[in-house]
């Protein structure tokens, strides 16, 4: 079983973040995917569609400025977690309407069972308390942001 403390180690961070809509969050989340090796280019529109489908189906906003995208797909074999932190904060269709500014999204082998939900449920733990999401706003690099998530661990597989 793998360890929550192992995916988080191995995510992919952007920081300021930018992007006007969640269709660009997501485009520019799984391009870092690309850019550090991690996924291959050629899958790179196949990760982006998993990723709106699933949305598509249902916001995967919460409340309080999370957002948590993710989609199954074949092209990757292992959980990829990509962190966006977008300081301004976009509509992504938050139930408290308010905007999004912690992204936290994942890929998903299409094989794999739902350990991914528990992934998501040990984070949004971590997510639903404030002083962690004000860190998390407040990060000025990758290290800092992996850091203020596993300070808050949950010691355990998921």
């Amino acid at each position: 079983m793998v360890k929550f403390d192992d995916i988080i180690l191995k995510s992919l961070v952007c920081l300021n973040m930018a992007d006007p809509d969640g269709q660009q969050v997501i485009t520019t989340l799984i391009k870092t995917a690309v850019r550090e090796g991690v996924l291959p280019a050629q899958h790179m529109d196949e990760a982006v569609k998993a990723v709106l489908k699933r949305e598509m189906s249902a916001s995967t906003a919460l409340p309080d400025g999370i957002a948590l995208p993710h989609g199954r797909t074949d092209c990757v074999n292992d959980i990829v977690c990509m962190l966006g932190i977008h300081p301004k904060g976009i509509d992504f269709g938050a139930p408290d309407n308010q905007a999004s500014r912690i992204f936290v999204l994942l890929l998903v082998p299409a094989t794999v069972a739902c350990n991914h939900i528990h992934f998501l449920a040990n984070l949004s733990r971590r997510l639903m308390e404030q002083s962690v999401r004000n860190e998390l706003l407040a990060a000025t690099t990758r290290e800092d942001v992996l850091q203020t998530i596993l300070s808050h661990s949950d010691e355990g597989s998921i």
